[in-house]
């Protein structure tokens, strides 16, 4: 099968052909339809999480999928052949993943069944960053009443966050670098958003909501490690900086890129979110997606052989929303 590729730490991914997995028992096979790039597939293909994670050369890499299952093991019972399905795939090592015409996965963890109000190309946008902007927002106070600071509206995992966030009750308090995004934003649900780049972040939301917000969630990555652990302190300091700025007393944090550090963070709760595909998870984004109040933000799309174009794309910055790759019906 055709599948993009990592061969090692200094090479730029190539495409190869390389065998087609075989489900075994309890696992099936899904024939990748669209998937989507992310900043982790960056940070992957990057080498980033070279000290936590073994990279299995050569290495398909890609973690969402939305494609129609083609062959089950034995003893599988969720799914049949043919059933549509989207999600994402986060293994415990840097491999078989999504970036290929066909993947194996466990019936009971990565996949669920595609909502059908999307399109493909929407699917295969979904599950990376909807998951982790789900957990993100069930993290902070973010019910009726609540006001959730969102910083890094416009990304993918953004526009998933405020979508979230409106469809709990919250208010929300976006961030955006230009009036046309911040016109996406408020047609997403945004009650306020602020230009960061037109003062500091803190009194810009101070401004918006002077008793501060309830919960915050951050996606802006504030030092650009090379590799995870590294000169992350800078980092650490500005998200405890703008915790202790922009909640209020009891309020609550959550950052996926950061991280907070007890001793800056003093009283301040906080979560460091590592998304999770799991059933539930899955289940409680596509009930969100099915009831209307979330759908993906597709910026572009590319085909499978235009993916270095996509990478492109997503590195020059200033996309809002999601960037799409497709491999066929």
């Amino acid at each position: 099968m055709k599948a993009f590729v990592l061969t090692g730490f200094d090479r730029a991914p190539e495409f190869a052909d390389v065998p087609a997995p075989e489900p075994g028992p309890g696992e099936i096979r899904v024939r990748v339809q669209a998937t989507s790039v992310n900043p982790v597939d960056h940070m992957i293909r990057s080498g980033f999480f070279r000290a936590i994670q073994q990279y299995r050369f050569p290495a398909v890499f890609g973690r969402d999928l939305a494609g129609v299952v083609e062959t089950v093991g034995d003893g599988v019972t969720r799914f049949r052949k043919g059933d549509d399905v989207y999600g994402f795939v986060k293994r415990d090592y840097i491999g078989d993943g999504t970036f290929a015409e066909y993947i194996v996965v466990p019936e009971n963890f990565f996949v669920a069944t595609r909502p059908s109000r999307l399109s493909l190309e929407q699917a295969g946008t979904l599950a990376q960053a909807g998951v982790t902007a789900l957990e993100c927002i069930e993290a902070v106070p973010s019910g009726r009443g609540d006001v959730v600071l969102v910083n890094g509206a416009t990304g993918g995992l953004g526009t998933f966050a405020v979508q979230i966030a409106k469809a709990r009750g919250a208010g929300v308090v976006a961030t955006a670098r230009s009036a046309e995004r911040a016109k996406l934003l408020r047609l997403l649900g945004a009650d306020h958003v602020v230009d960061p780049t037109r003062g500091d972040l803190v009194k810009l939301v101070r401004e918006a909501v002077p008793d501060g917000v309830d919960g915050f969630v951050d996606l802006v990555k504030h030092v650009d490690s090379a590799v995870l652990g590294h000169g992350e302190d800078d980092a650490h300091h500005e998200f405890a900086r703008l915790c202790h700025g922009a909640l209020r007393d009891g309020g609550r944090a959550a950052s996926v890129t950061n991280g907070g550090v007890p001793g800056l963070m003093g009283p301040i709760g906080f979560t460091n979110i590592h998304s999770t595909p799991s059933p539930a998870n899955l289940a409680r984004l596509s009930a969100l997606v099915d009831g209307g109040g979330v759908t993906p933000v597709v910026a572009d799309t590319f085909g499978f052989d235009d993916i270095e174009a996509a990478f492109g794309r997503l590195l020059a910055g200033g996309t809002a929303g999601k960037l799409a790759v497709t491999l066929g019906s």
